[in-house]
């Protein structure tokens, strides 16, 4: 082949597998490239079946038996906490009977109020996962959105540190018919999308704590709240700045890294180097294709910040279930929220079983009174973390006995309306060649 100025004409083909043969995201390109861009395509290619690969290793270590035990261990440990609770509750102070909760003016129509709030919670989390699907290829899948998102959300409260969501949703995007960059590209955009608005509005909460009473002043909590704000807001900003400087930072991380080996912290250097890369080199491209399209990447971040606000306003439907409307209250429930969350980050315990019911029991003690802080401990916990347990189980069994029956179909579908479109196609070609010969 001629060389002319250091380039070829050279043709990607992004790997097609049995698992997806109808995907119309990857396309056969020519293109003038230098082997330089050659070698950095089929890098990425390698990249992006590895990260599957860790995927698949990440899901399967999720689903078996010893995963699942320890899930169930961690399970029993929340339940004991909040037995361990009422037993509390019950020996200082008096719990309200149930039959007396009912008839003291509990009103029915802020239960359905947080409802509400948690649907619209789950909607513009499935809405922003819809455009991440949308721009990566070129299809609009609302119920995937959702299903993803849910069962994401599932993953990340049976986990510890919430880190199982984005595998899952890696190989289960892949496995309903993505691409692989996309399969990728998506979760990844969430992460930086969430990671972005959560250190925004928890910004927003450590100023208003710090110069306003609204929390009591400093407290365990407090404290347990300012070192996750600073872990997560350490974590953002030195993936972004290795983002920005390539050299810089590869630097920076094998420095870290064989000081961390030194003092016994990381067994195996290579992997740990290789890992953080990866992440780092993951996050560039997601903000490169965020660049691309300002507006989107505008929309995508207020859709974040909404989401953010709904998800800690639910307990403030949870207190005027018991207070009845108090407006006045929203903004230290909503810090409270927040920081109840950020209290529990950096908790290696699936959900922060534990130090979230100790957390809020501990803030909203002075709210809840006569004996009413016990149940809206439980109505606050279920809608946090057991109401995504029931969501994700109800999407697992549905794909199991309906959805994944019903991707196959579908699939099968695009597979005979891209056979037809190219018989088509052939057919024209051979009418057009005859008419040529005709003529």
């Amino acid at each position: 082949m001629r060389k002319r100025d250091g380039k070829k004409n050279v043709k990607i083909r992004a790997p097609r597998k049995a698992e997806e043969p109808f995907s119309r995201e990857e396309n056969v390109e020519t293109a003038t490239l230098t082997e330089e861009e050659v070698k950095e395509i089929i890098e990425k290619q390698e990249n992006d079946q590895n990260q599957i690969d860790e995927a698949e290793q990440t899901v399967a270590k999720q689903k078996s038996k010893k995963k699942k035990i320890w899930n169930l261990i961690f399970f029993l440990i929340n339940i004991a906490v909040v037995v361990g609770i009422l037993v509390y509750q019950l020996l200082t102070q008096e719990v309200m009977p149930l039959s007396t909760l009912f008839n003291s003016g509990f009103n029915f129509w802020f239960l359905v109020l947080t409802l509400f709030i948690f649907a619209l919670t789950m909607f513009t989390e499935t809405f922003r996962t819809s455009i991440l699907i949308n721009h990566t290829s070129g299809k609009w899948r609302p119920f995937l959105s959702y299903k993803v998102s849910a069962v994401g959300r599932y993953y990340d409260v049976i986990t510890p540190l919430a880190t199982g969501g984005e595998p899952f949703q890696i190989l289960y995007l892949k496995n309903r018919g993505l691409s692989v960059s996309s399969a990728i590209s998506v979760p990844m955009g969430r992460y930086v999308l969430c990671q972005l608005a959560s250190i925004l509005m928890s910004t927003i909460v450590l100023i208003l704590a710090a110069t306003t009473d609204i929390v009591g002043g400093v407290n365990v909590i407090s404290v347990a709240f300012y070192i996750g704000y600073a872990i997560n807001t350490a974590i953002c900003l030195v993936t972004i700045f290795l983002s920005i400087s390539k050299k810089v930072g590869a630097k920076l991380v094998a420095w870290a890294l064989k000081f961390l080996k030194k003092i016994k912290i990381v067994k195996n250097y290579d992997k740990q180097y290789n890992k953080v890369l990866k992440v780092v080199s993951d996050y560039q491209n997601t903000m490169q294709e965020f660049a691309k399209s300002k507006w989107k990447f505008v929309l995508l971040a207020l859709i974040s910040i909404i989401q953010y606000i709904l998800q800690y306003a639910i307990p403030f439907g949870i207190v005027c279930l018991f207070l009845g409307w108090r407006p006045d209250l929203f903004l230290q429930v909503f810090i409270m929220g927040v920081m109840i969350e950020m209290a529990a980050s950096f908790i290696p315990i699936p959900g922060g079983s534990g130090v979230s019911e100790l957390s809020f029991t501990a803030l909203f003690a002075s709210l809840f009174t006569e004996g009413t802080l016990f149940w809206a401990l439980i109505l606050w916990r279920f809608m946090s973390y057991y109401i995504y347990i029931i969501q994700g189980i109800v999407i697992i069994m549905y794909d199991y006995f309906i959805g994944n029956k019903k991707y196959s179909w579908l699939k099968r579908k695009w597979e005979l309306e891209a056979e037809s479109a190219e018989f088509r196609e052939q057919k024209l070609r051979n009418y057009q060649r005859s008419k040529n010969k005709l003529i």
